[in-house]
C-alpha cells in the first residue's frame, strides 16, 4: 500500500515501472475511435479497490465555494454496460447503474479518469450499482453519450474536468431525475439542482507543496511553475505554496514562472529553466503539458521535483530519479464518498470541497531520505490541516488570478517569467 493511504509515513523506494506515460505533445493521451465495448482499468495497487469501499463511507462531505478544473483524460470503451456483482445498496434502488462518460483517450490508473473510475468501482462494491465507461468517438457525440447513460432508471453519471460542463447541464435539464458529478468542476449558482461539483482545495494542496519544497531545499530557493498568470488553478497552488513554504522555512526565498498557457510544454521547460538560473533547487509544478514540461526540465538540470495534481512518479516515470513527492488530488476517495452518500439517500452539495481532513487531498509515497526532523514537522502539519487548515487563503478562488493577492503572512518572493 502507497505512503499516502497508509498513514502518511516518508519512505525511500525503488522506482517501479508503470504502464502509460504522458509524453509532451498536445494530447496527454491516444485517442481511440474505438467503440461499442467496456473495458476495465487495471489497478496497480494490491486491494486498492476493496479498501476504498471500506475508507471512504465515512468520508465528510463538505459544501464550500470551490476550484477550478484541470484536464483529464478518458477510456477506450464503448456505449455497452460492464455489470459488477456487488454488496446490496444501504438504500436499495436509488443508484443503479454509474457511467463515467469520458473525454477522448485512454485512463491511466494515475490519472484523473482514471482515479475516477477507481473510485466509482470502489462504490459499486458497496451499493450493488452497475458500471460502465462511454467514450465519445468525437465531441460532438458528448451530447448523445449523456443522454444515454442519463436514461437508466437511477442513474448516476459522472464526467471529469470542465470540457463537457455546457453538456452536462443541458442533459442535466433534460433528464431532472439523473444524478451527475462533475469531477473538478466548479458548479455556478445557476446550475441545474441535480448537477454537483466535486472540487478540490488547491490552496492546500499547494501548501503541502511548499512546506516539502522548502523543507528539502535547505539554504537554496525553491520555485513553482503555474500554467499562466490568469489562471485561477495556478493562483491557488501558488498562493498555498508561498505560505507552506514560510511554515517551512521563513527565510526561504520564493519564485514563481508561468509558461503562459496548459498545453505549452515548450514554454514549461523555458519557465523552469529560468526559475533554476534564478537560484531554485526544488520545483513544483502541475499536472498540464506545461507543468510536464517544467518537471522534465528541472530533472534535466539535477532540481529535486514536488508535483501537483496526480502521482507523478506513475504519470511521468522518467522524472522519478528527481521526485521528492506528488500531492495528490484524490478523485477516486471523492467520487466514492459522493456516490455512497447517494446512495444513502443523502444530499449532496452543489459544490464539495475535498481536502486533507476529507482524504481528497493526500500525499503520495516519499522517493528520497527526509532532513532529520522532517517527519514530525510534516506531521503536526497534516495534523492541523486536518483539524483547521491554515488556508493560504480565505478559500480558493473561483474566478480571477487574485487568489495570490490574498495571501496571508509575510512572503520573500521574487519572479521568473517563462512566457514568451
Amino acid at each position: 500500500m502507497r505512503g499516502a493511504e497508509r498513514g502518511l509515513s516518508v519512505q525511500s523506494r525503488t522506482r517501479t515501472p508503470t504502464e502509460e506515460t504522458i509524453l509532451d505533445s498536445k494530447t496527454q493521451f491516444k485517442a481511440s475511435g474505438k467503440r461499442g465495448r467496456t473495458t476495465a482499468i487495471r489497478v496497480g495497487v494490491v486491494g486498492l479497490v476493496a479498501i476504498l469501499a471500506l475508507a471512504v463511507g465515512g468520508v465528510f462531505l463538505a459544501s464550500r465555494s470551490g476550484s477550478t478544473p484541470s484536464p483529464a483524460g478518458g477510456s477506450t470503451a464503448g456505449t455497452s454496460i460492464s455489470t459488477t456483482t456487488a454488496l446490496p445498496s444501504r438504500t436499495p434502488g436509488i443508484v443503479r447503474s454509474i457511467t463515467l462518460v469520458a473525454t477522448i483517450g485512454t485512463p491511466a490508473l494515475w490519472t484523473p479518469a482514471g482515479l475516477t473510475w477507481t473510485g466509482i468501482q470502489a462504490a459499486a462494491a458497496q451499493t450493488g450499482a452497475t458500471t460502465s465507461t462511454v467514450v465519445p468517438a468525437t465531441s460532438g457525440e458528448f451530447a448523445s453519450d449523456l443522454a444515454t447513460a442519463a436514461q437508466a432508471e437511477g442513474a448516476v453519471v459522472v464526467t471529469v474536468g470542465a470540457a463537457v460542463d455546457e453538456a452536462v447541464r443541458a442533459a442535466a435539464v433534460t433528464h431532472p431525475r439523473t444524478q451527475f458529478l462533475e469531477m473538478d468542476v466548479v458548479v455556478p449558482d445557476g446550475a441545474p439542482a441535480n448537477v454537483h461539483g466535486l472540487v478540490f482545495d488547491e490552496a492546500e494542496a499547494g501548501y503541502l507543496g511548499g512546506f516539502v519544497a522548502a523543507s528539502y531545499a535547505g539554504s537554496t530557493g525553491i520555485g513553482m511553475v503555474g500554467d499562466s498568470q490568469t489562471d485561477v488553478r495556478s493562483a491557488n497552488y501558488a498562493a498555498g505554496f508561498q505560505s507552506g513554504a514560510q511554515q517551512a522555512n521563513p527565510n526561504v526565498v520564493v519564485a514563481l514562472g508561468y509558461a503562459g498557457a496548459p498545453e505549452s510544454p515548450d514554454k514549461g521547460r523555458t519557465a523552469a529553466a529560468n526559475l533554476i538560473k534564478g537560484g531554485s533547487r526544488v520545483i513544483m509544478a502541475m499536472s498540464s503539458l506545461s507543468g510536464i514540461g517544467a518537471l522534465r526540465e528541472a530533472c534535466d538540470q539535477k532540481a529535486r521535483l514536488v508535483a501537483v495534481d496526480t502521482d507523478a512518479w506513475f504519470t511521468v516515470p522518467d522524472v522519478g530519479a528527481c521526485l521528492i513527492v506528488s500531492v495528490m488530488k484524490r478523485y477516486d476517495a471523492a467520487v466514492s464518498a459522493a456516490l455512497l452518500a447517494l446512495a444513502a439517500g443523502r444530499t449532496v452539495p452543489r459544490l464539495t470541497m475535498n481536502d486533507v481532513s476529507t482524504g481528497g487531498i493526500a500525499l503520495s509515497s516519499f522517493h528520497t531520505d527526509p532532513p532529520d526532523g522532517f517527519q514530525a514537522q510534516l506531521e503536526a502539519v497534516l495534523d492541523a490541516l486536518r483539524r483547521s487548515p491554515p488556508r493560504a487563503t480565505a478559500a480558493p478562488a473561483t474566478a480571477g488570478p487574485s487568489a495570490s493577492s490574498s495571501a496571508s503572512g509575510p512572503s520573500a518572493s521574487s519572479s521568473a517569467s517563462g512566457q514568451p
